[in-house]
């Protein structure tokens, strides 16, 4: 399979996690949104992958004597992105919906690029700035949908608050996928980036349930009340990231991050096909999912 469709495929596979997410907080609301069970199905379903393709290919994992730096910088992108960037995304899923919440958290990129040419000494062009401004135009607009549409919203602070953790979202995912831009240069396989990525997040986040006391809540919780949706939006996360290192090994990573920002038109589609009564959409988000869009797939060119 092409590796332009394989990274079709796994934007889809995000865009669809999303929107599981949102349905299965709609039916049990989940105490952590579903973020527990989603990072342990995805984590070993990871794992699992890694294993089989070693025993099928033992090719090393490691490639260069930079590796440690290669793992430091996954596994920071596993605690700042995976971790709390889902957990801040979650909770804006939540609130302000699937549709909106992607379009705001897909402002990621910018964050990137900032450290980028802070840190990297990268240089912006025209096509970046461009970028930029369809990004920010794009997000600008859904700041004004509940203006133009008073009546089909959430009182007004419950929106606000919808915005901000999705910000939130944005401004954690884009440090953690400069972390892993970083990570990758130490020439370690994508595939074991991954599991380094998730197993970070997920190990954190068991210490800090235990340390606050809710580690057995939850899984009392997530045992006795089996969400299907949650469950399926694991999956759906587990076969996206396995799809994205898939495509990643067949085309360059910059051509993956074009396709990838599509993911806000995709979830927009896909929520107005499926759960229009759930996500309550209307023509500004559809433009702002397209203004987003393509201001990712310039930034990422």
């Amino acid at each position: 399979m092409p590796g332009e469709v394989t990274a079709l495929l796994a934007a889809m596979s995000y865009a669809v996690s999303n929107l599981l997410v949102r349905k299965g907080q709609k039916d049990t609301h989940p105490a952590d949104n579903g973020l527990f069970p989603i990072l342990v199905i995805t984590g070993f379903i990871l794992l699992s992958y890694l294993l089989i393709d070693y025993v099928r290919d033992p090719s090393p994992m490691i490639r260069s004597n930079r590796w440690l730096q290669g793992v430091e910088f996954c596994a920071l992108s596993g605690l700042i992105a995976t971790l709390l960037g889902r957990l801040a995304l979650y909770r804006a899923i939540a609130k302000i919906g699937a549709t909106r919440g992607s379009i705001v958290a897909a402002m990621s990129p910018l964050i990137t690029l900032g450290i980028a040419i802070t840190v990297l000494q990268e240089r912006l062009n025209m096509r970046d700035v461009t970028g930029i401004v369809m990004l920010l135009s794009g997000v600008l607009l859904l700041l004004m949908e509940r203006k133009l549409f008073p009546t089909r919203f959430s009182p007004g602070l419950f929106v606000q608050n919808g915005i901000w953790l999705a910000l939130w979202a944005t401004l954690f995912q884009g440090v953690g996928y400069a972390f892993r831009k970083i990570g990758m240069q130490g020439q370690i396989e994508p595939a074991f980036a991954g599991v380094i990525d998730t197993f970070a997040a997920l190990m954190a986040y068991i210490l800090i349930l235990a340390f606050l006391g809710k580690l057995k809540s939850y899984l009392s919780y997530y045992l006795t009340h089996i969400n299907l949706y949650i469950i399926s939006a694991g999956f759906m996360m587990a076969t996206a990231v396995f799809l994205f290192f898939e495509a990643v090994s067949d085309v360059p990573v910059s051509t993956v991050s074009v396709i990838m920002g599509s993911q806000p038109v995709i979830v927009a589609l896909l929520a107005g096909i499926f759960m229009n009564s759930l996500e309550r959409l209307t023509w500004v988000t559809a433009v702002s999912a397209g203004l987003v869009s393509v201001g990712v797939i310039l930034l990422g060119i």
